[in-house]
């Protein structure tokens, strides 16, 4: 096991009596059908629906960008795409993108371009009710989990399309984006994967609160729970967190780090980044990239997949 530095509470509400609902808080959608307001131009997440996400804001070429409507199971369609690799040494690496719990995959596009900035392919996903979902309701957690595997059953045919190895995936999940990536990471044969201040556990957030030991059944109708999974994850594993994340406190993030199966692991503690998507807009908080720098942040998923052997 390895630990490198690079030099939330979340407070839970009861009420009084009867069961509160906490699915809301482990999704925010925006749908591209939502009417456009100012929250649109400040984060990002109003692509309406039907036109194409400016990828070249993020610096990828248009001509490199493919989308791939994912058909359900209960016959609706969640949005992903394809983004083909700049070339060079990961070219034959796949890298699925799980994005957080705020908008769509637009409001992420520039995690995308940072990604792309390794070399490797990108297949990022998106999720029922955000974006450019054929519904606007929110998952819950069963649907999402079908989603997560029909998203996921569905790379191996993307990637001959467009001439590139199946083998060699990587699975990458930023926070609630976790979700998505740990439930790939225990079903398929993916061969690591990387978390970015990573939603552990509605337990482990109800825990953490100020109501100390209320079950998470109490709070939400899905127990979203990580950290039972890792425990069964083998596979080499990067993990990134902030040490002034005030949402997933770093404390949480540790507790899935040292659960986590594998042998192969790296926690990398950034000092003084929070949570968030850094925007690069006054008042922004600084996440992970944002602290790191982008060359150094993707020069480090760089050297963690360029290391490793997919089979």
């Amino acid at each position: 096991m390895k630990s490198s530095c690079f030099g939330a509470v979340v407070v839970v509400v009861l009420p009084l009596a009867g069961c509160f609902d906490l699915d809301s808080f482990v999704w925010n959608p925006r749908h591209c059908s939502a009417p456009s307001d100012e929250l649109c131009a400040e984060k990002n997440v109003c692509t309406p629906c039907g036109e194409p996400l400016p990828f070249e804001k993020v610096g990828i070429p248009v001509e490199k960008v493919t989308r791939h409507p994912i058909a359900l199971e209960d016959g609706e369609t969640n949005d992903s795409w394809f983004v083909a690799s700049a070339g060079g040494a990961l070219s034959d690496v796949t890298i699925v993108f799980s994005h957080g719990n705020f908008g769509g995959l637009e409001h992420y596009l520039n995690r995308v371009g940072l990604l792309f900035e390794t070399g490797a392919n990108i297949y990022a996903v998106d999720y029922r009710g955000f974006g450019q979902s054929s519904t606007t309701a929110e998952p819950t957690e069963a649907q999402f989990l079908s989603d997560t595997s029909r998203a996921r059953a569905g790379l191996p045919a993307i990637l001959q399309e467009h001439g590139v190895s199946s083998s060699a995936v990587v699975l990458m999940g930023y926070s609630a984006g976790a979700l998505s990536a740990v439930e790939m990471g225990v079903t398929d044969s993916s061969c690591a994967m990387v978390l970015e201040a990573p939603w552990p556990s509605v337990q482990a957030f109800a825990d953490d609160s100020t109501f100390i030991g209320v079950p998470g059944s109490f709070v939400t109708t899905g127990a979203w729970d990580n950290i039972t999974k890792m425990r069964s994850y083998t596979k080499p594993y990067l993990h990134l967190h902030g040490t002034e994340d005030q949402t997933v406190r770093i404390e949480l993030g540790e507790e899935l780090f040292d659960g986590a199966g594998s042998s192969e692991k790296e926690l990398v503690r950034v000092d003084g980044a929070d949570h968030g998507n850094f925007l690069g807009k006054e008042g922004d908080i600084p996440d992970v990239p944002a602290v790191l720098g982008a060359e150094a942040y993707a020069q480090k998923l760089a050297t963690f997949v360029g290391g490793l052997a997919c089979d």
